[in-house]
């Protein structure tokens, strides 16, 4: 015999007939809205967490090549793989200091940049006749726009009156504004010489290469023979505090998410307890007809997992359509206090997967568990017969 039927009937029951469970039904809601917000949870944060993961490659690069210490060596052999797989990269002289203006001292680090170099985007249009400072950092310093400001370097000093620590004096060509609070508050870049002459040491000490490049060019990178041992870092491995607290937030989100689905499956439980003890008698009918006790109490099954995946896949449905519209129309919600002011999206497959996973396995779990107790219950529909009788 067909199934389709029987599960007409199983559906027509849950939602028309007079005597219709309505805990039931509010569990089916409860599997509908668990998708969707699942489903807009995930597309939400991943889209804040990828957009913070960009910014900060944007400023620090994807790769970092980090020597033991100053190099003034030839590094025509890094830079021609790098120049033949066209990836953006620059040379720098990177440095601590302190930054002082007037009675104002602050930390920061400085960049000396090979302005030959491709510079990031983020650099392409100031200027570099002095130091471009970021916005914080000029704010906590007080430090007006084409002032002068000594640039301290505390480690190295001279001799000549008396351990001085050496320094320089600049003037403030430009602002640079990055969005990362870390970036904005301590880092300024200038023009490699600038560093070079106060350090008093000619070359570079880092080189970043902002482009995600494949395994075999990495491991050709790896093999290359300099003078000055270096490491090759990824933005990852640099920032393995930020990529862990980011994975961490993520299985908190889903943990929570997950037990508060689980209220649904109290939900699930009564009402499928119910709705097989007013059915009862029904299946005993299509019993007698000729089918087997063991295809019906089966059919029952079914009809609830089929019937669940339906909703889930819904309610996944409806969550992709609510992170379009906001991807589409929902520019400038957030405060400007906010660095983004509209929701960022990020969607993938694993996002698809859980949003529908999640809450039709919790609703398999429980759905499966409701019938085993039915079907113990049920041992044979004869005495069920008699007891009508």
């Amino acid at each position: 015999m067909r199934t389709w039927p029987f599960f007409s009937y199983f559906f027509k029951y849950l939602f028309f007939a007079k005597t219709r469970q309505r805990l039931l039904f509010i569990a089916v809601v409860g599997l509908f809205i668990s998708a969707l917000s699942l489903m807009v949870i995930q597309g939400i944060m991943g889209g804040l967490q990828e957009s913070l993961i960009q910014r900060s490659k944007s400023v620090h690069g994807h790769y970092l090549i980090q020597f033991d210490q100053i190099t003034h060596e030839s590094l025509e052999e890094v830079r021609d793989i790098l120049k033949r797989e066209g990836a953006p990269f620059y040379a720098e002289l990177e440095s601590e200091v302190l930054l002082k203006y007037k009675s104002y001292v602050a930390p920061a680090k400085i960049h000396g940049l090979i302005l030959s170099d491709e510079r990031p985007e983020f650099l392409n249009d100031k200027d570099f006749s002095g130091l471009v400072i970021g916005n914080d950092l000029a704010t906590k310093v007080r430090l007006p726009f084409l002032d002068e400001i000594q640039i301290i370097a505390p480690g190295v000093t001279d001799s000549l009156m008396g351990e001085v620590p050496r320094f320089v004096s600049e003037n403030l060509s430009d602002y640079v504004y990055t969005e990362l609070p870390e970036v904005d508050e301590f880092e300024i870049w200038g023009r490699a010489e600038i560093v070079q002459n106060l350090l008093r040491q000619r070359g570079i000490n880092q080189i970043r290469i902002f482009k995600p490049l494949s395994d075999d060019l990495l491991k050709k990178i790896e093999k290359v023979q300099t003078e000055t041992p270096f490491r090759l870092l990824s933005w990852e491995k640099m920032n393995q505090a930020l990529v862990w607290s980011l994975n961490l937030e993520t299985k908190v989100m889903l943990f929570l998410f997950i037990s508060m689905s689980l209220l649904v499956s109290i939900a699930i439980t009564s009402g499928l307890l119910i709705f097989y003890s007013k059915i009862r008698r029904d299946l005993m009918s299509f019993w007698i007809l000729g089918m087997s006790q063991q295809k019906l109490l089966k059919l029952c099954l079914y009809f609830i997992l089929s019937f669940s995946s339906v909703i889930c896949c819904l309610g996944t449905m409806a969550g992709l359509m609510v992170l379009k519209i906001l991807d589409s129309y929902g520019h400038d919600l957030m405060p400007d206090i906010f660095v983004e002011r509209s929701f960022p999206i990020d969607l993938n497959f694993s996002h698809i997967s859980l949003s529908f996973l999640i809450p039709f396995g919790i609703s398999v779990i429980f759905s499966y568990l409701s019938y085993l107790n039915f079907r113990k219950e049920n041992q044979s529909f004869i005495s069920i017969v008699r007891s009508v009788g």
